[in-house]
C-alpha cells in the first residue's frame, strides 16, 4: 500500500505534510507516536479520504476497526451470528478460523452484548469486521483497555491470521508497546508530521519513549 506526497489537515490544523506512506504486504505494520499527533486521523482518512490523497483503490479496500467500530449492542451473539453469516456467507473460512481462535462458543448466546465484558465485545467486534474480508485492515488501539488473556488471544490470533492470508496489508495503531515485541512486523513512528520506518524495534521504542 503506498501513498505518494500525502498530506492531512483537521480543522486547519497540519498534521502530516508531504510524506510518502509505504506500507508492506503480507506482515503487521505498527504504528505509535503521541497522542494527537495524527494517527487515528490518518487511519479515518484512508477509508473517508477527507484528504482528497487517498486513491479510490484504497479507499475501497480497507477495513477500519477502532474504539468507535461497534456491532449492535441491544441483540445477542446468537442473533449477531445469525446476521453476519448471512451477510458473509462467502467468508466461511475466515468465520471458521476467527470462531475457533477467540473461543467464540465460550461467549454466552443469550446474553445482550451490551452486558458481555470488554473482552468478548471486542472478540465479536473483531469477528464482525474482518468478515468484510477487504486486503487492507487497520487496526486502532484494539488491546487497548482489555485484559491481559484476551490480548493474549489477540497477539496469538492476529500471528496466525496473517500468515493465513499473506496477501493482506495489517495497520496496528497503538501506544501498547508490548504490541511490537509481540508482534513481528514492520515499525513506524508518526512524529513532527512524519511517518518514518525504522529497521529496528529497539530504536523505535527508544525514541518513542524520549520523543
Amino acid at each position: 500500500m503506498k501513498i505518494k506526497d500525502y498530506s492531512l489537515q483537521i480543522n486547519g490544523k497540519s498534521l502530516i505534510e508531504n510524506c510518502d506512506l509505504c506500507f508492506h504486504e503480507g506482515t503487521i505494520n505498527h504504528i505509535v507516536g503521541k497522542n494527537g499527533v495524527g494517527k487515528s486521523q490518518m487511519a479515518k482518512d484512508f477509508l473517508l479520504n477527507n484528504s482528497g490523497k487517498v486513491p479510490m483503490s484504497i479507499t475501497d479496500n480497507v477495513t477500519l476497526i477502532s474504539s468507535v467500530s461497534n456491532v449492535p449492542q441491544d441483540i445477542t451473539k446468537e442473533i449477531l451470528l445469525r446476521l453476519i453469516k448471512h451477510h458473509f456467507s462467502n467468508a466461511s473460512d475466515i468465520f471458521n478460523q476467527i470462531y475457533t481462535m477467540f473461543n467464540i462458543e465460550e461467549i454466552p448466546s443469550k446474553t445482550l452484548i451490551k452486558n458481555l465484558s470488554d473482552g468478548q465485545k471486542q472478540k465479536l467486534k473483531l469477528l464482525s469486521f474482518l468478515l468484510e474480508d477487504k486486503p487492507i485492515v487497520i487496526l486502532d488501539e484494539i488491546t487497548n483497555a482489555l485484559d491481559k488473556k484476551t490480548i493474549n488471544e489477540i497477539y496469538k490470533f492476529l500471528n496466525t491470521f496473517i500468515d493465513s492470508f499473506p496477501s493482506k496489508t495489517i495497520i496496528n495503531i497503538t501506544h501498547n508497546l508490548s504490541d511490537l515485541s509481540n508482534l513481528p512486523g514492520k515499525y513506524f513512528i508518526l512524529k513532527n508530521k512524519q511517518l518514518d520506518e525504522y529497521k529496528s524495534k529497539d530504536r523505535l521504542i527508544n525514541d518513542y519513549i524520549h520523543v
